[in-house]
């Protein structure tokens, strides 16, 4: 009986037809017998959804042991061929020849990309024991790393054969070993085919030997990957050395031959010139947080950003900003409010023109602050911002982002309300579930804090395939590495005018030319989602088994935003029956600015029942009025008031609580400063002075309410007998100045 037990890809094909039709019913053929491989195998394909028919075809045992069982029992001599091969360079043709089953995930957009992924995933099987019990790996490990087990396992042990001390006629490129009645053929790839036939010649005299050449690598659909992976894949040098010092390598190959393979497949060792000197003795200090200044022709509102951020400026801050090749004077208005702040540590620097998102690998490489604190140069930071957001990661090691609620602003920094009335303090950590989220307004970018690593962790962004939208896909980043904050608290003045980036792509407009502009968006950010999470298990920040099914919510929501896109799409073109729109008229309409709510006076002295002034309220958001006597606000709402008196000392507010609640917390605030709480009990108005401690606009006289009543709650969800669908949050009376 003749056994080929092959050592992975070694000649296996040729081998095969020539032996089966030379002994035809006296031949076999595995690629390992042992349980050491074969329980592995097992467990792989039960654990895998890959064709694993042809890797189990292979190790397929059954018949072999009862026809060995046979030969020995009736004194048959059995003759065993086998082959021997440089571990490194097996490893890799075996990957290629189980690509589908084992690495299919592997595959990417060129040979390039594939053998890079390939040669990662590979390198990782060589360097990292498997920490749990995971069967795909194991098998994977197990069949990468086969030269520190396969010749024990399948020659010495079973045959009794002492391979390393046999030694070895590396100039013939073969040996013959016998004991027991088996007949050890053991030849080198690297000598094939003249070792392999002249091993067979003397074993079988007088048949032909000549080794046919089957299974042409160059041939095959993958041949150009696995070139690309021979030329490509690299180990570190003290993990290949000790690869070759293994006894199994060393009993077939010269000192020569292993150093040779062990510069082929060394990573470069790093080129250095000069030996740097040590660092000085006080270095700079490390910073907490950077706040990042995106600058383009602002120079008429950067100042109150810069005052807003300095007046709660701390000393583990520092600044970075970069003007974006602005023509308008930006940067020198920078430099004249740097002028008279020596304290504020700053990096300031100018691009000779607009680089959009370029701009991010600029700021990570400017800073290595933990966090980025954005700051636009339009808006302004409210009170407290800093403080709020590092100590929020502080206190939590794995936030990634926070977000805000914000005070919107007129284009002359007067505010015209809060971006969201309703939301509470809110942790985001399920990547699924924010695919249901999207129109909460939980990621407005200019109220972003965020870890470095939401930027770091996957590659710089391509403009040309995602242009915009960098605030819509922190989030779904930072839930993949860790989670995220929103705070209902509004911690920035985002200012409205016609030239908000928003604005300036179309996000308001309803016209087709705007419509299909934001489909086109979406349709790109929703892609580089799919990127982003494609990228990261790859690179092993996430488990293949969680990004699967992230990938799967993900890629239905792109199918939907794309079906959306093609239908705007085919509107603007006239691709349908619909007649063709006036795309120019369109193109020409100005962006939608919004305008400012009625601001009340109030006289000192003098109260103003809300009642008679609700039609003026109610166009505040978060406002809703009841009834001629009083109004209702939503958990959290702001309204502008004028109080020209300047002597004026506190604004006295009657309001009450919520029907059906016995107690309930509200806190007031003027303008955005620190809140007075208090407790209100249903069915009874209270009285609450608020301080006019100071204020943000003295000279205007206008002071801004905030009222948050966390408890707020649908009427409905406490009255069963109620049909009303609206958020109550407290019920104003009377304001009143004193």
């Amino acid at each position: 009986m003749i056994l080929v037990l092959t050592y992975g890809k070694v000649c296996t094909t040729s081998l095969r037809r020539l032996l089966g039709a030379n002994f035809p019913g006296r031949f076999a053929f595995s690629h390992g017998l042992g349980s050491w491989i074969v329980d592995p195998l097992e467990r792989f394909a039960a654990a895998t959804t890959a064709d694993t028919s042809g890797l189990r075809a292979a190790f397929d045992n059954a018949p072999i042991r009862a026809m060995i069982e046979r030969a020995r029992a009736a004194g048959e001599t059995l003759t065993v061929v086998s082959g021997v091969r440089d571990p490194v360079t097996r490893s890799l043709s075996v990957a290629m020849q189980n690509l589908e089953a084992g690495f299919a995930d592997c595959l990417g957009p060129s040979p390039e990309a594939s053998a890079d992924m390939l040669g990662g995933r590979i390198a990782d099987l060589w360097l990292r024991d498997t920490a749990d019990d995971d069967p795909v790996r194991g098998f994977l490990e197990r069949m990468i790393r086969a030269p520190a087990d396969w010749f024990r396992e399948e020659l010495e042990t079973p045959f009794g054969f002492d391979l390393a001390a046999a030694g070895f006629d590396r100039g013939r490129g073969y040996a013959i070993h016998e004991r027991d009645g088996v007949r050890l053929l053991l030849f080198r790839h690297e000598n094939a085919p003249a070792a392999i036939e002249a091993g067979l010649a003397e074993l079988f005299p007088g048949i032909d030997v000549a080794l046919p050449h089957d299974n042409d690598g160059t041939a095959k659909p993958t041949a150009a990957i696995y070139r690309a992976l021979q030329r490509r894949f690299r180990l570190p040098r003290a993990a290949l050395q000790a690869i070759y010092d293994h006894p199994h390598v060393r009993a077939f190959y010269g000192e020569d031959e292993i150093a040779a393979a062990i510069d082929r497949w060394a990573e470069p060792a790093p080129r250095r010139a000069w030996v740097p000197p040590p660092p000085p003795a006080a270095p700079r200090a490390a910073f907490s947080a950077a706040v990042f200044v995106p600058l383009r022709n602002h120079a008429r509102w950067i100042g109150a950003e810069l005052d807003s951020l300095f007046a709660q400026w701390r000393p583990d801050v520092e600044l970075v900003l970069v003007d974006d090749g602005s023509d308008d004077g930006s940067l020198a208005a920078v430099m004249d409010r740097l002028g008279g702040r020596p304290d504020v540590a700053a990096t300031v620097m100018r691009n000779g023109k607009a680089l959009g998102h370029g701009m991010l690998a600029t700021v990570t490489a400017l800073t290595r602050a933990p966090v980025i604190v954005q700051a636009d140069s339009d808006d302004i930071a409210l009170p407290g911002r800093l403080d709020v957001l590092l100590g929020r990661f502080a206190a939590e090691p794995d936030l990634r982002l926070v977000t805000s609620n914000a005070v919107l602003l007129s284009e002359g920094g007067i505010p015209i309300g809060l971006l969201d009335t309703r939301l509470s303090d809110t942790v985001l950590d399920d990547p699924v579930a924010l695919a249901d989220m999207q129109e909460a307004p939980y990621w407005l970018g200019a109220t972003s804090a965020f870890h470095r690593s939401v930027l770091e962790a996957f590659p710089p962004l391509d403009p040309d395939l995602c242009p915009y939208g960098l605030d819509l896909l922190t989030g779904y980043r930072a839930t993949m590495l860790g989670h995220q904050r929103y705070l209902a608290r509004p911690l920035v003045g985002w200012r409205q005018h016609a030239r908000n980036s928003h604005r300036a792509i179309g996000a308001h407009g309803a016209d087709p030319v705007s419509l299909e502009h934001m489909g086109a968006i979406h349709v790109m950010v929703r892609a580089q989602r799919l990127r982003d999470l494609a990228w990261l298990r790859d690179q092993g920040g996430i488990a293949p088994e969680r990004a699967a099914v992230i990938a799967a919510r993900w890629q239905a929501d792109q199918h939907s935003t794309l079906d959306t896109w093609i239908r705007a799409r085919n509107r603007l073109t006239g691709a349908h029956a619909a007649p063709a729109p006036r795309v120019e008229a369109a193109a020409e309409q100005a962006p939608h600015v919004p305008a400012v709510p009625p601001i009340l006076t109030l006289r000192r002295g003098v109260e103003c029942s809300t009642g008679s002034a609700g039609a003026a309220l109610e166009r505040w958001p978060g406002i809703r009025r009841h009834d001629r006597s009083f109004v209702w606000t939503a958990r959290r709402t702001a309204v502008v008031l004028r109080v020209p008196d300047p002597d004026a000392t506190a604004l006295v507010v009657t309001l009450a609580g919520l029907p059906f609640v016995d107690r309930q917390q509200v806190a007031l605030s003027i303008d955005f400063g620190p809140p007075v709480e208090t407790t209100v009990i249903a069915g009874e108005a209270r009285r609450v002075t608020v301080p006019l401690v100071r204020r943000l606009d003295p000279a205007g006289g206008l002071v801004t309410l905030t009222v948050h009543a966390p408890a707020a709650a649908v009427l409905s969800e406490l009255d069963p007998t109620s049909r009303d669908g609206r958020l109550f949050g407290a019920a104003l009376f009377a304001l009143e100045v004193i």
